[in-house]
């Protein structure tokens, strides 16, 4: 037994000796347009502008990744951070831990957050004078499908499904409501000549929905991303 379990140890060392390890982060743009469906109204956003930030960390076959999107409405500034006055604004984060289960092919679990407001003013993050406001935290699940290497170019597509609730404040009349959605996203990774860095042109389509109240949210998203990688070519 004793052979056995030296054996088995210093097999799982060796393993996690080879195991390469790499990390990517950089900031990412968006344009983007959200149709809210409440059921007797429809509000249409137009196009948006968001800005945030994006990455991931792989060893061996265990990969971390994350995404964050923050659309100030009224313009990016400092400012912003402490006082919001825009007519809609939308923040969401996304983390997951994911299995490669092949080179190319990652399964992933984790969480989402994100919030949107309708009308109203915002300081250092809390909502009043608002007309709508959609609080929303879910489960993820999905898959990822990427190429090993950046080069000559590297690409991605993702298939997120979300079940969660959400808590709806419509001029001051609060409701929760279980929800379900999904979300598809697409790209590229164009390395800038010899550096680590690649600019990745993507698309996303996202549906979320409310189970008791017919609220639901698609969006469609233009994406521009500046990835700096480490440990992959």
């Amino acid at each position: 037994m004793k052979k056995i379990a030296f054996v088995l140890s210093s097999i799982v060392i060796a393993a996690m000796t080879q195991a390469q390890s790499s990390f990517s982060i950089g900031p990412r743009v968006s344009s983007y347009s959200t149709d809210l469906d409440g059921g007797i109204n429809t509000i249409k956003t137009g196009r948006q502008s968001s800005y945030g930030l994006v990455g991931d960390f792989r060893t061996g076959v265990f990969v971390f990744d994350y995404s964050y999107d923050h659309d100030p409405q009224n313009g990016i500034s400092v400012v912003d951070l402490l006082v919001d006055t825009g007519d809609y604004t939308r923040d969401r984060g996304e983390v997951t831990v994911g299995y490669a289960v092949l080179p190319f092919l990652d399964l992933q679990g984790g969480a989402r957050v994100e919030s949107f407001r309708v009308g109203g003013v915002s300081i250092i993050g809390n909502p009043f004078l608002t007309d709508m406001s959609f609080d929303h935290q879910a489960i993820v699940f999905g898959v990822k499908l990427h190429s090993p290497n950046r080069r000559p170019f590297g690409m991605y597509g993702l298939a997120r499904g979300y079940v969660g609730s959400a808590k709806i404040d419509q001029s001051g009349l609060r409701t929760d409501s279980d929800t379900s959605g999904f979300r598809f996203e697409g790209g590229f990774a164009i390395p800038l000549g010899e550096s680590s860095w690649s600019v990745t042109p993507g698309y996303e389509y996202e549906h979320i929905e409310t189970k008791d109240f017919g609220i639901r949210l698609n969006t469609n998203r233009f994406i521009l991303a500046f990835v700096y990688t480490n440990g992959r070519r």
